[in-house]
């Protein structure tokens, strides 16, 4: 069997090696979907010196990959066919990092790199997990009904700039998120405006949103982000712009959506809409 050979992020075409690493092992339910990694890398402008990043392979193919977030904490990919390489995964990010504390997390399913983590003395901590949720889309489209004067769509692209920024720094106030850099998520595979939903209110504002990654190959979508201005919150609008995203979705051709949510308040908005829980994470950490 070929050695493993690291390799560090450069540029767009990595991202896109890893990606490819994740569909290919998406049927086994790991804990990233492609679009995951295209709103991670893009969704702050400037963040690239707070990620070390690299792609392992073997054969020319990608078989792991690794983010470490400044100051020490570890995401990563590893193929359950090559459970052996997630040591040259962990090894690398003990080589990288500095702080006297290392964290890492991973999904429940992903045995294979818990088997690793204990073996490199990672012990569970005590942080909450984020939980993975997953629809089918069999019962598309889902019926929605909107306040009088409201209305759902997809953005136009460009001339949606502003007003698409506007509201989700409405709703996640602390966000980094620019139209600089919303610009470039708009520019990453597999980024569609025509999954990315907004409600406009009767004066012409959007006051929630829900952008959907459609994995083509598997057929699965992913929510990410959703959210509502809280002026508007109370009003079934998130509920409303994630089902005409999902019937968006669905007419693209998916079969399933999955979100990952932290809070009890995102865990009953997605129940209602018809996920169900299969999965939530499990952080690990150890002492250097």
């Amino acid at each position: 069997m070929s050695k493993p050979i690291l390799r560090t992020y450069k540029d767009s075409n990595d991202l896109k090696r890893m990606q490819k690493l994740t569909q290919a092992i998406w049927k086994l339910e790991p804990n990233f979907h492609i679009g995951d990694l295209a709103w991670q890398r893009y969704r702050h402008v400037g963040r690239e010196d707070d990620w070390d990043t690299a792609i392992l392979e073997m054969d020319g193919e990608p078989v792991a990959w690794g983010w470490i977030q400044i100051p020490g904490e570890l995401i990563c990919q590893v193929h359950p066919k090559f459970p052996e390489v997630a040591k040259d995964v962990i090894d690398w990010f003990d080589k990288i990092t500095k702080t006297i504390e290392q964290k890492v997390t991973v999904l429940e399913k992903e045995t294979h790199l818990i088997s690793a983590l204990e073996d490199s003395l990672f012990k569970p901590s005590e942080q909450k997990p984020e939980v993975l949720n997953k629809i089918s889309l069999d019962g598309c489209p889902f019926p929605v009904q909107l306040p009088d004067k409201f209305k759902g769509r997809h953005i136009k692209g460009s001339e949606d700039l502003t007003n698409r920024v506007a509201v989700h720094k409405a709703a996640f106030h602390k966000t980094k998120v620019t139209e600089e850099s919303y610009v470039n998520v708009m520019n990453t595979y597999p980024y569609d405006s025509s999954l990315d939903w907004v409600i406009e209110s009767p004066n012409g504002e959007f006051v929630a949103s829900c952008l959907i990654w459609f994995d083509e190959v598997n057929k699965v979508g992913l929510l990410e982000p959703v959210g509502t201005d809280p002026r508007f919150r109370r009003m079934g609008l998130a509920s409303s712009v994630c089902k005409l995203a999902l019937n968006a979705l669905c007419d693209k051709g998916a079969k399933t959506a999955v979100v990952v949510c932290t809070s009890s308040d995102a865990s009953e908005l997605y129940k209602s809409i018809g996920f169900q829980q299969i999965a939530q994470t499990k952080s690990f950490h150890r002492l250097k």
